[in-house]
């Protein structure tokens, strides 16, 4: 059922909190051990999730496609940072019994959240998450700076979760009930008073801050930066997943009956996403922020894709969000572990310069990184080419013309700083050291090689497998239309 992975981890949880007291069993190998057959159980009990949709504790929870798509992206994408943060000098910090039991804990209230049917389990998943994410942001590397992006973040995310919180209410007030099914149901009959109006826009609201939407941006910068950059990639694409399928459920479903309402508050903020997030990204000098910013554009472009949910036809939108949200995990993920692979403990803040020179030093980490940045400008032949193909589609086919213009100039504009990385990479003299990745086997690096499947998948996805993906979210996106 869809319960089964979220306690899994929350057993898992226990374990890794009960070995932090135990000098015996609190070793890091013997905490990593435990975590590991935490996550593989919880994998494994995600993929069983049945594809019909079906309530589960008092229908809390819903299983079905989208439940187990959204459930195990979020797990691989958990896997993928901890086989990274092995490698890397943060992993001993990592690997402690309360640091993993926090990490697990945030991990459930992500699925949690994916799998919700009802408001209330909609907002416990997502702050069990959020206050996991403050923790880990600065509890793995204590220094000021952590501290800061962490205070920040937090002090932030707690207003976006009164505003959402009371948008919850709201909609409860109006409709009667907390369930998402009784909310689709319920809603046409007062579409048209206030309160489910403002409760509407402000959900929308505690939406737009959980993805970066700007003006609700202000903490993404500082966070992404200040956090270890493990934490950066963890950050940066489970959110998104756990935020969209959070929208689509509500934009496809509950909503649908008051695009009026939510359609031009969100078409203002995709627009502002996507020309801040770029014109910004184009002035950084830090990786991390550069990245950041980018991540900020690219939450405006899958925002184009909720915006074609206000048709009638909400299939080609829904598939073009899961494709772009797919490949844009993949990209950065990859793009985070390039930055890992060349930190050191003395320097985990590299600046664009840092890179200078990098393809003389080490030609294989150049080119992988050169594929997750043309896959972020959207070229040819890569994943996130296709991605940006699959939502500028879906947004011409619901004659959203004014948005697509948006997009491809604020595509247009990400070419400079894209390109300029690249550039220096390949163009530009050394600067200044780069960290070693250290070899599990004699010419054989763990880092390399997560790289490389980042660097095939990314290739794969944008020319022999698009059609196969999409064929697979094809029967996902049916869960979320047939709700409509």
């Amino acid at each position: 059922m869809t319960a089964a992975p979220i306690l899994v981890l929350v057993t898992g949880a226990m374990i890794t909190l009960l070995q932090s007291v135990s000098r015996r069993f609190g070793s890091r190998p013997a905490v990593e051990f435990v975590m590991w057959v935490t996550m593989v159980s919880a994998i494994a009990a995600a993929a069983v999730i049945p594809g019909e949709q079906v309530g589960h504790l008092a229908g809390g929870l819903l299983s079905g496609t989208m439940s187990r798509f959204a459930q195990l992206l979020i797990l691989a994408i958990a896997a993928f940072v901890m086989l990274m943060v092995r490698d890397h000098h943060t992993g001993p910090a990592f690997f402690r019994g309360e640091l993993s039991s926090i990490f697990l804990m945030l991990l459930s209230g992500m699925l949690m959240m994916v799998a919700s049917d009802d408001l209330v389990s909609l907002f416990v998943g997502l702050e069990l998450a959020s206050i996991g994410l403050y923790v880990v942001i600065g509890y793995l590397q204590p220094n000021r700076r952590s501290q800061e992006g962490a205070i920040k973040y937090f002090i932030l995310g707690s207003v976006a979760a009164a505003i959402l919180l009371f948008g919850f209410a709201l909609l409860y007030a109006s409709c009667g009930t907390m369930r998402l099914s009784g909310i689709v149901a319920n809603l046409p009959s007062v579409a048209s008073h206030g309160w489910a109006r403002l409760g509407a826009l402000m959900t929308l609201a505690g939406l737009g801050f959980k993805l970066a939407l700007v003006p609700f941006h202000m903490w993404a910068p500082d966070a992404y930066e200040s956090a270890p950059t493990a934490i950066t990639a963890f950050m940066a694409t489970t959110v998104k997943v756990m935020i969209l399928v959070m929208a689509l459920r509500l934009f496809a479903g509950s909503f649908s009956t008051m695009a009026e309402v939510w359609y031009p508050a969100l078409v203002v903020l995709a627009v502002l996403s996507m020309i801040v997030g770029n014109i910004m990204a184009l002035v950084q000098s830090s990786l991390k922020r550069m990245l950041a910013y980018s991540s900020i554009a690219h939450s405006g472009y899958m925002a184009v894709a909720v915006c074609a949910l206000s048709s009638a036809g909400s299939g080609l939108p829904v598939r073009a969000i899961l494709f772009y949200l797919l490949s844009y995990v993949l990209v950065s993920l990859g793009a985070f572990g390039v930055v890992m692979a060349l930190e050191t403990p003395d320097n985990d803040q590299l600046t664009i310069d840092d890179l200078s020179g990098l393809a003389k030093k080490s030609p294989w980490i150049a080119f992988a990184m050169t594929v997750f940045m043309f896959s972020f400008a959207g070229m040819p032949p890569t994943a996130g080419f296709i991605g940006k193909f699959f939502v500028f589609n879906a947004a011409l086919s619901n004659h959203l013309y004014g948005l697509v213009l948006i997009g491809v100039i604020g595509s247009s504009i990400s070419l400079f700083y894209y390109l300029r990385l690249v550039v220096r990479m390949y163009m530009s003299e050394p600067v200044a050291p780069f960290g070693t990745v250290r070899a599990v086997v004699p010419g054989i690096s763990l880092t390399n090689a997560l790289l490389a499947f980042a660097v095939l998948a990314t290739l794969l996805l944008g020319t022999a497998l698009p059609g196969v993906a999409m064929e697979r979210l094809v029967r996902t996106s049916a869960d979320v239309v047939a709700r409509k």
